[in-house]
């Protein structure tokens, strides 16, 4: 079978099937222009896409393709990101799922990628018999005390689109010496916020709500934080501080959780990379990430030092 870009009639084919599993409490109609704007985004125009098998007028095998510029032992790479995948019922049983992820990887070679990834929700051992590996990710929650000292002495302030280039610059400070990072610019950084917004936008009311804060410092962000509430919690998805302590990073979460001081959970959960820990937080003992991460042909096996931040989850 012969791999496609699937659009149109047959991408409306595809999120019915899918819809069931990944509507994530949005409407039918909700689920498809959430799928449909993230594709219209500056990166997803580009990087985003739908692909699959095709047998006359049935897509009998689809999955996400996602196209990353990653850094692998201080080497520039193209990632091949898969998601999604999935066969129809009517379709199983004959090994098309195997078949559309080598097909998706042989495509991924020939567009300069050197590294496959997903992330797996039935477990390890099926795509480690496809050739993939576990990459190990460690979380920790992140405690915010209460504290008499009043509002941190900080320009607080959302952040806005022409803070994108100071975010994605403070990210990387991360990824210098990373075995495994991605090349987090500010169109995939704006993506992931915007993939995030509109879920909750299109979302029942008050389920999920997404928002980004800087510190402000001679009119640049100095530090920020991107957060999001949910069913799942408060998550801590990406930050980062010119100042490598992280007391910036700190400061935004006071002002973060103080705006309402009657909530009585002040933790988050976080990804924080090696040797960050903002002074005026408490972080617990790390656990393993609820979320499966393999990859196959990554000649580090596995990354000493991975940097994925929560916001580039797909």
């Amino acid at each position: 079978m012969e791999l496609r870009e699937i659009d149109g009639p047959l991408l409306e084919q595809v999120l019915d099937d899918t819809y069931d599993l990944w509507g994530d409490g949005l409407s039918r109609k909700a689920y498809g222009l959430w799928n449909l704007a993230q594709m219209k985004t500056t990166w997803g125009k580009s990087n985003l896409a739908r692909v699959g098998f095709v047998e006359g007028d049935r897509v009998v095998a689809s999955a996400k393709r996602y196209l990353f510029d990653g850094v692998i032992g201080g080497q520039p790479a193209r990632v091949l990101g898969i998601g999604a995948v999935l066969t129809p019922e009517s379709h199983r049983g004959q090994g098309l799922a195997p078949k559309l992820i080598e097909a998706m990887i042989a495509d991924g070679e020939a567009r300069g990628c050197t590294v496959a990834l997903l992330f797996s929700e039935i477990g390890a051992d099926y795509y480690t018999r496809l050739g993939f590996t576990v990459v190990p990710r460690r979380m920790v929650t992140i405690d915010v005390p209460r504290t008499r000292r009043g509002a941190p002495a900080t320009m607080v302030r959302a952040a806005d689109p022409l803070d994108l280039p100071e975010i994605s610059a403070l990210s990387m400070t991360y990824a210098h010496d990373a075995s495994f990072a991605l090349i987090r610019t500010p169109d995939l950084i704006d993506f992931g916020i915007t993939r995030r917004r509109l879920r909750a936008g299109l979302g029942p009311a008050g389920l999920r709500q997404v928002e980004v804060f800087v510190a402000e410092e001679g009119y640049r962000a100095a530090a920020f934080i991107i957060v999001s509430r949910g069913p799942e919690g408060v998550v801590l998805e990406d930050c980062g501080d010119r100042d490598p302590s992280g007391a910036r990073i700190g400061a935004l979460l006071e002002a973060y959780v103080e705006r309402d001081p009657s909530q009585g959970d002040r933790t988050l959960r976080a990804w924080l990379p090696p040797g960050l820990h903002p002074p005026q937080v408490h972080l617990s003992a790390p656990f393993d990430a609820p979320e499966v991460m393999m990859v196959r042909h990554l000649p580090i096996r596995p990354p000493a030092h991975q940097v994925w931040w929560p916001l580039d989850m797909f």
